[in-house]
């Protein structure tokens, strides 16, 4: 038997090419397209991941804000009230140098009274000035009333402002208007 070679040999032939398996470049192709949408799915649930912890930490700063808006509620609450009470304490401390300053003028007025003829009709407080009007039974009533206020050290300056003579019930007195500044 002749064995007849039709494949070119020599010089002239052209090398073979080797010829690749179709089931080996399927699998191969199926194998990247796996490790892809392996790659792909992985890549996926790490951003589902990331999303999800970003919204469970938004959820912690929401919660954080409100629990922060309640104590700001708060605080706005209590510095409301400290103020309502720091004008209600002031409110009281007025009232309560407006009570003791009648009470003390009334108290050293009335001690510059005695053992003296002299009777007060009026008395009237305006801020730390106070004016008097009265009645005496002599002049030397009302300069003795008025020497006994500036004694008391109670009084910064005394004004005599008025001393006259008159008449009440057929019996002769002294009128007079005083004028007084406290002190402090």
């Amino acid at each position: 038997m002749i064995r007849i070679n039709l494949l070119a040999t020599g010089p002239k032939a052209r090398k073979v090419k080797p010829q690749w398996d179709v089931r080996a470049e399927a699998l191969l192709g199926v194998g990247v397209l796996l490790i892809t949408l392996t790659g792909c799915w992985y890549y996926a649930s790490s951003l589902d991941d990331e999303i999800q912890a970003k919204q469970n930490e938004k959820q912690g700063k929401d919660t954080q804000v409100a629990r922060l808006k309640e104590q700001v509620k708060a605080v706005q609450d209590f510095e409301e009230k400290k103020k309502q009470l720091e004008a209600k304490n002031r409110i009281i401390d007025e009232l309560e140098k407006s009570r003791t300053g009648p009470v003390k003028v009334l108290d050293h007025v009335s001690q510059s009274l005695n053992p003296l003829k002299v009777w007060l009709v009026r008395m009237h407080l305006k801020g730390s000035n106070v004016e008097l009007e009265g009645r005496a039974m002599t002049n030397d009533d009302v300069v003795e009333f008025v020497n006994n206020l500036r004694r008391t050290d109670q009084f910064g300056t005394i004004k005599l402002m008025e001393s006259r003579a008159g008449q009440e019930n057929k019996i002769n007195t002294y009128q007079f208007k005083l004028d007084l500044s406290m002190k402090g």
